[in-house]
């Protein structure tokens, strides 16, 4: 389990790591996770970084341009782009080579020259598809990302060049037939190939220069061939120019709104996961309505307590001992993190996890047991403002537990059962500096050793067989053991 903490070595004095903290905020955060039982609305009290006001797309795009002044934000819009319009792209070649394919045989009842049917299956079949086939087979290499758009608009380019000397020897059709083409091939550029707004506005000057001087020079275009010509090609020219700057305006706007809900879901999941285990958010947000709470047959539960915290309470001040405690509890949140145990929750100065819920673990005795050696055989590294080493004592217990989520209001995950009762009282009955465990625990447990087995009054039990744990390993040895046990 991933936490929101800064990380603490094992060698390091967590007070110091926790003196170098960033500065944070409190100030509530409203979290509503679907489909849970009742609706979640808020977390109080959670310590997030302060973030900037998210700036709107005018402020953050460079005039006409459209381009985002942040390179990084530029070049994740690319890709974004580039991802969401390749299949576009191969639908638009595709798409192109069936139209060429059909207006020609469309048109060549109506090219009563041979010269003009010739001409018209060299180009149309030597060049325009080809030209067409080229883009889309270009399409499935891995330097399409690179130059996608730039290819599109050479291709229409190109096209609209061969264009105008293929129409300008064409005899047997109207002159309409040049401009009427002019026009598809522009608007195939900014509707199925979508290019960027400023492609598209070279397209269609590309189109204008090369098409209206031909137009103007031809003998046999008529003077008002020549004003529809003009009109038609600078018209949708103009509205092909502002469909291309709304569009692209409204795919940018929509990126960074999508990139601002995205950062927002993840800081929604961080102080998600600052209260809830992974797998029970995961479980939330896919949950139908249903209360969440399982049954496990067989985890062990761990309860570590400090010792004297009362006495050095009454010895500081409430910062410092405050202090104090924070920097072992975030040393015992990175324990459980290494050994695999998902922390449940404090009680004043103990600290509660349990190894194979929610996620369960078929090695979870010898994971618990680890932890406690480790918090034993490195409690020296923690201490109280007063320069007293933080000593602490420990229960593990093994057996079936209920799990589940509790509460509308500062909500929790929490796990209740006789095995959580009696890891508490092997706590309470433990000598400081010693860790006890349940004769159950002990069964399960090969990789450390254990006392021989006394009698112990355990409040609400009775007498109570338990077991010591002895030979506690070096702290090396314990995180190595830990590695063994979750290598990931």
């Amino acid at each position: 389990m991933v936490r929101a903490r800064p990380e603490v070595g094992p060698d390091a004095n967590p007070q110091v790591a926790w003196a170098d903290r960033p500065k944070l905020t409190f100030r509530p955060a409203p979290v509503i996770i679907s489909g849970s039982v009742r609706r979640i609305t808020m977390v109080e009290g959670i310590a997030t970084p302060v973030q900037p006001a998210a700036r709107s797309a005018r402020q953050r795009l460079a005039g006409l341009r459209l381009r985002f002044r942040d390179p990084v934000l530029e070049k994740a819009y690319r890709e974004d782009r580039f991802h969401h319009n390749l299949g576009n792209v191969r639908f638009a070649y595709l798409m192109g080579i069936g139209l060429w394919v059909g207006w020609g045989l469309l048109l060549r009842p109506y090219m009563l020259a041979i010269h003009d049917q010739q001409l018209d299956a060299r180009l149309r079949f030597g060049v325009f598809i080809p030209l067409l086939i080229a883009g889309y087979v270009f399409s499935f290499t891995r330097w399409f990302g690179r130059v996608w758009e730039w290819t599109s608009f050479g291709i229409a380019v190109a096209t609209l060049a061969i264009w105008v000397v293929y129409a300008s020897q064409i005899f047997t059709l109207p002159a309409e037939y040049g401009y009427v083409g002019v026009i598809l091939i522009t608007a195939f550029a900014y509707t199925l190939l979508r290019l960027r707004f400023f492609l598209v506005v070279l397209t269609a000057l590309a189109a204008a220069a090369m098409y209206l001087p031909y137009a103007f020079t031809a003998a046999y275009i008529t003077p008002v061939s020549e004003t529809l010509a003009t009109l038609y090609i600078v018209s949708f020219g103009v509205l092909g120019c502002l469909s291309a700057y709304w569009m692209e305006r409204f795919t940018r706007d929509l990126f960074l709104r999508q990139r601002d809900l995205d950062q927002e879901r993840t800081r929604s999941d961080g102080l998600l996961l600052n209260i809830l285990p992974q797998a029970v958010v995961d479980q939330l947000k896919t949950s139908s309505g249903e209360r969440i709470a399982q049954r496990f047959d067989d985890v062990s539960v761990v309860f570590v307590d400090a010792v004297g915290s009362t006495e050095q309470a009454a010895r500081t001040t409430p910062e410092e001992f405050a202090d104090a405690l924070d920097g072992l509890f975030r040393w015992l949140d990175e324990l459980a993190d290494r050994h695999g145990l998902e922390k449940i929750k404090t009680i004043g100065d103990a600290y509660m996890a349990v190894a194979g819920a929610p996620v369960q673990m078929d090695d979870h005795a010898n994971a618990a047991v680890g932890m406690a050696l480790e918090i034993n055989a490195g409690r020296d590294s923690v201490r109280w403002p007063s320069g007293d080493p933080i000593r602490v004592r420990a229960g593990v217990a093994t057996g079936p537990v209920v799990a589940g989520v509790i509460g509308e209001r500062k909500f929790a995950y929490d796990v209740w059962g006789d095995t959580v009762n009696l890891a508490s009282r092997l706590q309470e009955a433990a000598e400081p500096g010693q860790v006890l465990i349940a004769p159950r625990t002990a069964d399960l447990v090969d990789r450390y050793g254990c006392g021989p087995a006394r009698s112990v009054d355990i409040k609400g039990k009775g007498p109570t067989q338990v077991r010591a744990l002895v030979n506690a390993p070096s702290p090396a040895a314990a995180r190595e053991a830990a590695a063994e046990l979750d290598p990931s």
